[in-house]
């Protein structure tokens, strides 16, 4: 009797340890199943919305900015051409190379709001058949100061509070400024940048007095809060962004549809700029071309 009470609660013991060690496993497995689960994906920005038709197809639009997408998705969603033809417009936006690469590179969006150079060198016109359907004019970026005219020297920017967009692909609000002032021997340690989201930041921080000048373009809207005699060119041609739609096929109705969306969009952009949208070619002579 001695014996069977003590081998007992050693055999008791043995058991809990098994369960204990199955609970855990147990649990563990679930939290790693959870994980993968909820792993994001690579975009989380993006808005979709739906057009009420039946078709499974979806019509993937691919912008530089998230100022656009609520508008446009609503725009695009009761567009009854587009209904036709897609049953959702999903709309992501980024200003990061990588993504333009992914969205634009490889053919995924069937809409896209990108700078030419990118879309040139990505040859996806001629990989996608992308085609120009409208474009934001030419402009020229700026240093922008709000006491006094920025001068393009070592010496008067070094140490200077530079507002530039957190943006590598912008040429205003970032390439051509970093171009300047590397080519003037001016590292990073030497000037204090604050990055921004928009041009609009920009203009805030300026004013705000939280930076001493601005990399941007000029707008007529600007002359009621800053003076264009503090400005200074860093460049006087800079190719504006272009609209390009996916035309694997002659889909004539949908080039016109969008495009017509598109402009009537602009129409109603508060800035002097984004208002200036122009069709390239104007849908009659996308559809001449076609006939």
């Amino acid at each position: 009797m001695v014996k069977l009470n003590l081998v007992l609660p050693k055999t008791l013991l043995a058991l809990v340890a098994v369960s204990l060690s199955l609970l855990i496993w147990w649990i563990a497995g679930r939290e790693l199943v959870s994980t993968e689960q909820e792993f994001s994906p690579v975009i989380q920005t993006h808005l979709e919305c739906q057009t009420g038709s039946n078709s499974k197809a979806t019509l993937t639009t691919f912008i530089n900015t998230p100022g656009l997408a609520q508008v446009l998705s609503q725009t695009l969603c009761t567009n009854s051409i587009v209904a036709k033809q897609f049953g959702q417009v999903k709309i992501y936006w980024n200003q990061y190379e990588d993504q333009v690469l992914q969205f634009v590179g490889k053919g995924i969006a069937d809409l896209a709001l990108v700078k030419e150079n990118l879309m040139q060198a990505l040859r996806a016109e001629n990989s996608y058949g992308y085609r120009m359907i409208a474009s934001y004019p030419d402009y020229s970026a700026y240093l922008i100061a709000n006491r006094e005219k920025p001068r393009l020297t070592k010496e008067y920017l070094l140490g200077k509070r530079i507002g530039l967009l957190d943006y590598p692909t912008s040429r205003s609000g970032h390439i051509i400024p970093m171009g300047l002032f590397k080519s003037l021997g001016l590292s990073s340690e030497q000037l204090q940048f604050v990055y921004a989201n928009s041009h609009t930041e920009l203009r805030q921080l300026l004013i705000s007095g939280k930076v001493d000048m601005i990399s941007s373009y000029w707008q007529e809207s600007d002359s009621e809060i800053l003076s264009k005699n503090y400005i200074t060119p860093l460049e006087q041609q800079v190719s504006g962004n272009k609209w390009y739609l996916k035309m694997q096929t002659n889909n004539v109705n949908l080039f016109c549809a969008i495009q017509e969306s598109l402009i009537e969009i602009a129409r109603k952009q508060n800035s002097s700029y984004y208002n200036q949208l122009a069709p390239e070619p104007s849908c009659d002579i996308a559809n001449e071309s076609q006939s």
